[in-house]
């Protein structure tokens, strides 16, 4: 009898420290940050740092493509460097945040022929980073993007 009593104590104790694990790791920062950023709009939470438990790595990303969407109209082609930066780039983060515009990366099947393209359309930008783009940007007006090595240019026909 004694010994299944120490089994049952055992089994409770788990539980409760694993609710006590789950309250403070999960429950607590994300009840803390919906409530600290209930009245912001969906835009100003993508570019948010996110909850303690589950940081946003995208934020950069989407603070970039915020100025890229911005700059350049619904109509416009964009082409942006491979999707291997520093502080990340999910397709879908650009994507999502550039739509309607169509946008194609380095790389891409295609690329190349979108590329020839540009010079010739109405609204066409190329965004270059440290390690792609720049050569396309000699002698046009560039704007910096606030992370490190990135710009934009327009290449169009005009």
């Amino acid at each position: 009898m004694p010994k299944k009593k120490w089994v049952q104590n055992v089994i409770w104790g788990v539980i409760f420290l694993n609710l006590v694990v789950i309250v403070r790791v999960f429950i607590i920062p994300r009840t803390h940050f919906i409530t600290s950023h209930f009245q912001e709009r969906r835009e100003a939470l993508r570019e948010s740092s996110g909850p303690l438990d589950m940081p946003n790595q995208y934020a950069h990303t989407y603070r970039m493509m915020k100025q890229v969407r911005e700059m350049a109209s619904e109509e416009s082609l964009l082409l942006l460097p491979p999707d291997d930066w520093e502080f990340g780039s999910p397709r879908s983060a650009v994507i999502q945040t550039l739509y309607p515009r169509k946008v194609y990366f380095s790389g891409d099947e295609g690329f190349d022929k979108k590329l020839s393209q540009a010079f010739h359309l109405k609204e066409a930008y190329v965004m270059f980073n440290d390690r792609w783009g720049k050569g396309l940007c000699k002698n046009r007006t560039v704007k910096h993007l606030g992370e490190q090595g990135f710009g934009i240019c327009r290449i169009d026909k005009n």
